[in-house]
């Protein structure tokens, strides 16, 4: 077969490129995966911030002479968050006036307590436990009008007792100051490496399995009648890489949509500055494994002996996964290994977002992905060019790379 010219193997490459994506697209677990996904990132965002976000409200009892206190209270959970004394909550608190604390809980489900004072001392009643938060401003607003009742006895002017009841909040000087984090880091760098580790597991199987099955039932050879074995394997690796980062990326955007939606604007901007990095390394690291999978789908006869020749393909996809689950301190070890190709596409990002990384240290580690990318596309299609017409039996690595060595 003649070698193509330049706009020939653009336009093969496209072909069995749009081929794969044509048949990933039609595939309805791969639609389904993505579904679901897409539904368990928006929720997993959106539900928190759902149930945890707004003002908590009470419907407290008061019993008599608890009325100025349950007030207080009241009021001071309706200060504006910079107003409100140090520890204390935002809270609605609506009153309700009752006779017996005990005897009002029994008969109003809709009461959250019943509050009652004995001199200066108050006293909550629930049902099965008291809000930390309703607790809190009882306490402050108690402390408050015992505060109050003293002072006007020892004689002490507004101004001192302003002083007593709000007391200036202290400033705070750090000498060495950490990152501000909207999220914890470690939570960022789980959801990326879960993404990436699905994501390389998910497409790269699919690789495999796409070259197996064209090899079980002899499409391959008449494939590679018309298509040069190389130009059939870039366009596999580019439909699929194609597909792998657009999945990635919506499932991403996705997140950063939900966050927005749910007003959580410093998570957005802390995942935002993370995001990028992440694709372009999750591009660099699929890359440099997408033909190491077609390898390994080339080295089976058929589907039943992908379990053995994908195994060393699905370690080096868990291998980065778990060095960024548990290598988290920032020593030599994370150092050294967000340089190393199988791991840096999770170490590096995961240093930038711990803040531990220098801005030169992120380039250097990606160049590096991506001269290991280009060694092992070489190294790749010479064993699958050795390998994919052997349909009798599986194809040892040694075999392949002698028969690659005339493709």
């Amino acid at each position: 077969m003649t070698e193509p010219t330049a706009p020939q193997r653009g336009a093969l490459v496209r072909v069995i490129a749009g081929r794969e994506i044509s048949v990933k697209l039609h595939d309805k677990g791969f639609i389904a995966s993505t579904i679901v996904f897409l539904v368990v990132i928006v929720a997993a965002v959106a539900i928190p911030a759902l149930i945890g976000g707004g003002t908590p409200e009470y419907r407290v009892g008061v019993a008599p002479g608890a009325e100025q206190v349950v007030d207080a209270a009241a009021g001071l959970g309706a200060l504006p968050a910079d107003e409100r004394p140090p520890g204390v909550p935002e809270a609605q608190v609506d009153s309700v006036p009752v006779e017996e604390p005990q005897a009002a809980l029994e008969s109003d489900d809709s009461l959250t307590a019943v509050v009652s004072v004995d001199g200066d001392q108050a006293t909550i009643y629930g049902r099965d436990g008291v809000p930390e938060e309703l607790r809190a401003l009882i306490t402050t607003a108690g402390a408050q009008a015992t505060i109050a009742r003293v002072s006007g006895e020892a004689g002490l002017t507004d101004a001192q007792l302003d002083g007593l009841l709000a007391p200036p909040v202290p400033d705070v000087v750090l000498t060495d100051p950490g990152p501000d984090h909207a999220v914890p880091p470690e939570l960022l760098v789980l959801v990326f490496g879960f993404l990436f580790y699905f994501a390389v597991l998910t497409f790269g199987m699919s690789i495999a399995q796409s070259v197996v099955e064209e090899k079980q039932s002899r499409v391959v050879e008449l494939l590679v009648a018309a298509v040069p074995m190389r130009w059939m394997l870039a366009g596999k690796v580019a439909g699929n890489t194609v597909l792998a980062i657009a999945q990635v990326a919506l499932i991403v955007g996705a997140g950063l949509v939900g966050a927005a939606l749910t007003g959580s604007s410093d998570v957005v901007s802390q995942a935002l500055g993370a995001s990028g990095w992440f694709l372009a390394f999750f591009l660099g690291g699929f890359l440099m494994l997408a033909c190491l999978w077609a390898v390994a789908g080339s080295l089976a006869s058929r589907i039943e002996d992908l379990q053995s020749t994908t195994l060393y393909m699905q370690l080096a996809v868990m291998i980065p996964f778990f060095s960024a689950i548990f290598i988290t301190d920032d020593g030599w070890l994370q150092r050294v290994l967000s340089y190393f190709p199988l791991t840096a596409p999770l170490l590096m990002p995961a240093r930038m977002l711990h803040g531990n990384a220098a801005p030169w240290e992120p380039w250097a580690a990606l160049a590096i992905v991506l001269a290991t990318a280009v060694v092992l596309i070489g190294v790749g299609a010479r064993l699958y060019s050795g390998s994919v017409l052997n349909t009798s039996k599986r194809t040892s690595l040694v075999a392949a790379w002698r028969a690659g060595s005339g493709a």
